[in-house]
């Protein structure tokens, strides 16, 4: 999956305190607004694999592999801004 190995080959590459940056929609605790919810919809209808990521899920992957959740930041359109550093 895309999300596991953005993960992997991330903590292989940053150095130790070394930043990643994710930006997107995502579900958070299980939703999303509908808009978003619209869009996940129309992008599974195309190949079951796609769609939003719940970011608890994304998290705990992203800790799986070494790299610490630092902060989330509400952006514009119902996106979030969400960055990790290689611990």
């Amino acid at each position: 999956e895309a999300t596991i190995g953005l993960m992997k080959t991330s903590a292989s590459l940053l150095r130790r305190g070394g930043m990643l940056y994710c930006y997107g929609p995502y579900k958070v605790n299980g939703t999303a607004v509908r808009s978003n919810l619209n869009f996940d919809e129309s992008l599974r209808s195309r190949d079951a694999s796609w769609g939003l990521k719940h970011l608890e899920d994304v998290v705990a992957e992203a800790e799986r592999c070494g790299l610490k959740l630092i902060k989330t930041v509400d952006m514009p359109a119902n996106n979030l801004s969400v960055l990790y550093r290689k611990q």
